[in-house]
């Protein structure tokens, strides 16, 4: 009692680090011994685990190899009942003597060959012709009448029969324990049975599957009396087994070999069996996270006033890093934590205005790139329509001239309106009226159309096809002889708006065709750029108008070949009807 009370008094005096360095000893000290117990009690657990995988692997492992070898076995038998060989002895009232005995030596060696190649198994044909044949390690006994046998009904009736028994079986000399395998051999024609092929194995075959497998493994085969048919487990095995020596485990299972059931009963050695440690050690360190959880926890509460807003600030951090802005926090804190937790929420506040304030200037941008892009169409129109009422006054032709300024009027009041969007139909009625100015200046001009019903009430940009339709008129009939031909589609396929625009003008030479979709590839990487040369206006500003619209939702092609014409397409995805 002195003793104790000696001992807390030593330990009140403590300092502060002394006491948390003794406390810290006394908790590894404790965590190692609960460690060491756990240890022993999972190892033992694990050993045990251990073992009965590795005898189910053992006793899958060997039922498979057993049932897998007579399934062999049955297709064995079916190969060769349709093998060339074997159907040729059905044909002995066609043959010559001379021939059919060598091809009853060829079945023989062929029988021979697959008995080889089998491991110790025998093979025999015994044909309805009267042929018996067999391979070389076996002489059948020609006083055996299978069809007189008591099983042979049930052979008819499943195709197959098992044998077992002791002694020379169908052949004239032999000893021991065997199993016969019979199965019919048919005609591939009439299917009808000619004669029967006998498989026979003798206990050395299943002495043979017995031994296969490592050290430590044994078996015992039983048929389905119980008899034992093979039996490799060393007497000394059977000794500490009878002792029931705790390393040893035993796993009895039936085996289906076709129409029995045999048993199968397995011996394993596992003291040389490793056990795998990492559970083990996943224990081990269980054990020691519970005791330290239990150390951890006082130094929790202990630093939670200071760790939990950090971690609050982190997590609001972290969703403002996944674009969640107008994140704030809760603020229960008046020292310096409370200031810091003030600024972030200030912080975040900004960041959002600004954010906001970007997604204005930035709509407000992209409107302004439209409508600059829309400037750079009507000038080169203007000029080309000046040109065409100049020509027609100095050739006298004032009433023409009447009429294309009326025309050039209301494409004009036209594009007064300030709509972003059109409906196809409105764009066409645009696109006849600068047709109907462009014959002036070009007289052979042909026009084409073919545009769906269905689609004349969507949606399009407004002043998309005109550009595309002056730059075959300005480009591809430029200094052109004969008719010149302009077709233009819209169609909706597959919830897609598809627009095409084709001439049979001039073309495009490689190198300006070339140059071209760069300049559109410029656009993709840089949709903000501003066009500083003149080449290609027209294609250049229907395709960043629509790239602004709809980026890489939309698909822009341009075939061109020099001499023949050129084909823009334009595929825009969907499309609403004009409200």
């Amino acid at each position: 009692m002195g003793t104790a009370n000696g001992i807390r008094v030593r330990v009140q005096r403590m300092g502060l680090k002394q006491k948390t360095v003794l406390l810290a000893m006394m908790f590894f000290g404790a965590v190692v011994v609960l460690s060491c117990v756990t240890f022993f009690s999972i190892y033992e657990n694990m050993r045990q685990e251990t073992a009965e995988k590795a005898m189910d692997n053992v006793v899958h492992q060997k039922k498979d190899e057993i049932e897998g070898y007579f399934e062999n076995l049955e297709t064995l038998a079916y190969s060769v009942g349709y093998s060339t060989w074997m159907q040729t002895l059905t044909q002995k009232s066609s043959l010559d003597v001379r021939t059919m005995q060598e091809i009853e030596q060829g079945v023989k060696d062929f029988l021979a060959s697959i008995a080889d190649m089998n491991g110790d198994i025998r093979l025999a044909a015994v044909m309805n012709n009267g042929i018996h044949l067999n391979s070389s390690n076996g002489y059948l006994d020609y006083s055996v009448i299978l069809e007189e046998e008591p099983w042979y009904p049930r052979f008819l009736k499943e195709g197959k029969y098992i044998e077992e028994g002791h002694g020379k079986g169908i052949y004239t000399r032999g000893t021991g324990w065997y199993l016969n395998i019979y199965y019919p051999i048919n005609d591939r024609y009439s299917m009808g049975q000619v004669g029967i092929l006998v498989i026979t194995i003798p206990q050395s075959g299943v002495q043979k599957l017995a031994e296969m497998g490592t050290d430590g493994e044994y078996m015992v085969i039983k048929n389905e009396n119980g008899n034992i048919i093979t039996d490799n487990i060393p007497n000394e095995v059977k000794k500490r087994v009878i002792k029931d020596v705790s390393h040893y485990n035993i796993r009895r299972k039936k085996v289906d070999i076709g129409e029995r059931d045999w048993e199968m009963e397995i011996v394993l050695d596992t003291s040389g069996l490793v056990v795998d440690s990492r559970n083990i050690w996943i224990g081990f360190t269980v054990v020691l996270l519970l005791g330290a959880l239990l150390f951890v926890f006082a130094a929790v509460m202990y630093s939670r006033y200071l760790t939990v807003p950090i971690l609050q600030c982190r997590d609001a951090m972290i969703k403002i890093r996944n674009n969640q802005m107008g994140i704030n926090m809760e603020n229960s804190y008046y020292d310096e934590i409370g200031e810091l937790i003030d600024g972030f929420n200030e912080m975040s506040d900004s960041i959002y205005d600004l954010i906001e304030k970007n997604k204005i200037i930035s709509t407000l941008q992209k409107e302004t790139e439209y409508q600059m892009l829309l400037q750079q169409i009507n000038p080169h129109f203007l000029y080309n329509t000046l040109e065409i009422i100049n020509g027609l006054i100095l050739s006298h032709k004032e009433n023409e001239a009447v009429e294309v300024c009326e025309t050039l009027g209301q494409i004009f009041h036209y594009n007064l309106k300030q709509d972003k969007w059109i409906r196809v139909k409105g764009e066409l009625a645009y696109i006849r009226r600068y047709l109907l100015i462009m014959e002036y200046k070009i007289p052979e001009l042909s026009v084409y159309y073919d545009v769906d019903k269905d689609v004349e009430e969507r949606e399009i940009l407004k002043a998309i096809l005109q550009p595309l339709v002056e730059n075959c008129i300005k480009h591809g009939f430029a200094e052109r002889a004969g008719e010149c031909c302009i077709t233009i589609s819209i169609a909706e396929k597959s919830q897609s708006l598809e627009i095409a625009v084709m001439d049979n003008g001039n073309g495009m030479t490689r190198e300006r065709y070339l140059s071209l979709l760069k300049e559109l590839d410029k656009i993709r990487q840089n949709p903000n750029q501003k066009k500083e040369s003149s080449a290609h206006v027209g294609i250049w500003n229907v395709f960043h108008r629509l790239y602004l619209e709809y980026g890489e939702d939309m698909d822009f092609q341009i075939i061109a070949r020099e001499n023949y014409g050129t084909r823009i397409q334009i595929k825009l995805p969907g499309g609403k009807k004009y409200v």
